[in-house]
């Protein structure tokens, strides 16, 4: 005989074991909500202090640059305030390589360590060149106006310049005319150069109420400073010393700014400051969370004081 067989019915979830499961299920989701938001301020937090850094050692790098090419002895620092500097910036370096009627020949600018000429951007008419002369007591810079910029046919330099190289030679140079006319150019040929212009570094307050460090270059035609342009930033105020030069003799004793006369200083000290843009909730340690301020320090020691 076969036995007849009979489903039994099937046991359903409690509403207890539901409630259990979702109090449980939001307890984990809960968690991993807290987990991912503090992961994200700590890479928002981590992110801001990345670019707060960044900004520091950008203004730490470009700002020596210059100020380190200065001649105070030859009065390149025409201006020296606690907040701005003004200065000659070199914007070309090179060796004579032959002369014209009026001027000098640079020697063209090759990549690689066997180069002569350096060029930030090119020379214009009221530019300034330097011409490295040597004396019988000390090598002296003497100054002349650029009264014409041209170019000069590829060839090999004078005898007394520089030896070009198969690459060199192939390259247009850049003659320069000097004002006033010197009597003889002819021993020039083989000293170093460097053509200079006006330059302004300074803390300014940008249209969106950031402050930056800026750079004002100079307008020959127009006899003024173009307008200033954000070199790194955003920083602190120029209340909250945001930028501060502080210029120091040659004993490290501090010198009272601003002055006119550059001589005195030896070395210049940037003490940079800066904050990132949004509050460090992380990593933070003021109560409440506050934005986190950084700074930096540098001493830049001028080496042509004589």
């Amino acid at each position: 005989m076969l036995r007849r067989l009979v489903a039994r019915p099937r046991r359903g979830t409690s509403i207890i074991e539901v409630v259990v499961a979702m109090v449980v299920g939001g307890v984990v989701l809960a968690l991993i909500s807290t987990i991912a938001v503090r992961q994200q301020r700590l890479f928002s937090d981590v992110t801001g202090s990345i670019a707060l850094d960044g900004q520091l050692r950008e203004a730490a790098a470009i700002l020596p640059i210059d100020l380190r090419g200065v001649s105070v002895a030859s009065h390149d620092i025409r201006e020296a305030r606690d907040t701005s500097i003004e200065l000659r910036g070199t914007i070309a370096g090179a060796v004579v390589c032959d002369t014209i009627a009026d001027g000098l020949v640079l020697a063209p600018s090759t990549a690689g360590a066997t180069t002569y000429a350096s060029f930030l951007t090119s020379a214009e008419v009221g530019d300034t060149v330097w011409v490295l002369t040597p004396t019988d007591s000390a090598d002296d810079w003497r100054p002349f106006g650029v009264g014409s910029v041209g170019t000069a046919a590829p060839k090999q330099c004078a005898a007394s310049g520089p030896q070009l190289g198969d690459s060199a030679r192939v390259l247009p140079r850049v003659a320069i005319g000097l004002s006033p006319r010197p009597p003889s150019t002819s021993a020039m040929i083989g000293l170093a150069v460097r053509v200079t212009r006006p330059v302004r570094y300074s803390l300014y307050r940008a249209s969106d109420g950031a402050w930056y460090l800026g750079e004002k270059d100079w307008s020959t035609p127009a006899a003024r400073f173009n307008t200033v342009q954000p070199v790194s930033g955003p920083f602190l105020s120029a209340a909250s010393r945001g930028l501060v030069f502080t210029y120091l003799d040659s004993a490290g004793a501090a010198i009272a700014a601003p002055f006119a006369d550059s001589v005195a200083i030896a070395a210049i000290r940037l003490s940079l400051s800066g904050q990132t843009k949004n509050v460090a909730r992380v990593l933070s340690a003021a109560a409440p969370p506050a934005r986190r301020i950084d700074s930096a320090v540098v001493t830049v020691l001028l080496h042509n004081r004589r």
